[in-house]
C-alpha cells in the first residue's frame, strides 16, 4: 500500500534504501574515509561524548572547481 522508502511500508529494506541514498549524496561533498567516518558517528550518535559531538560535522568538504550559479 505505501511506496518504497516510506516509513510505514514494512516490505522494503528501509535501512538499506537510507544507506544507499546516504552514500550517494555524501560522496558529492566528500572522500569514500571521510564519509565512512561521519556515516559511523551519526549511526552511533547517542554513544558520543561532547567533544566528539562538537566535531561531528568537521568534514573536509570537496568544492566543486565551477559554480552551479556559472553561465
Amino acid at each position: 500500500m505505501y511506496p518504497y522508502g516510506h516509513a510505514r511500508n514494512a516490505e522494503c529494506d528501509l535501512e538499506g534504501i537510507l544507506n544507499n541514498k546516504f552514500n550517494k549524496y555524501g560522496l558529492l561533498a566528500l572522500q569514500e574515509d571521510n564519509l565512512s567516518k561521519l556515516l559511523e558517528n551519526l549511526s552511533n550518535i547517542e554513544n558520543l561524548n561532547n567533544t566528539q559531538l562538537r566535531q561531528l560535522y568537521d568534514c573536509d568538504i570537496q568544492y566543486s572547481s565551477k559554480s552551479i550559479d556559472d553561465a
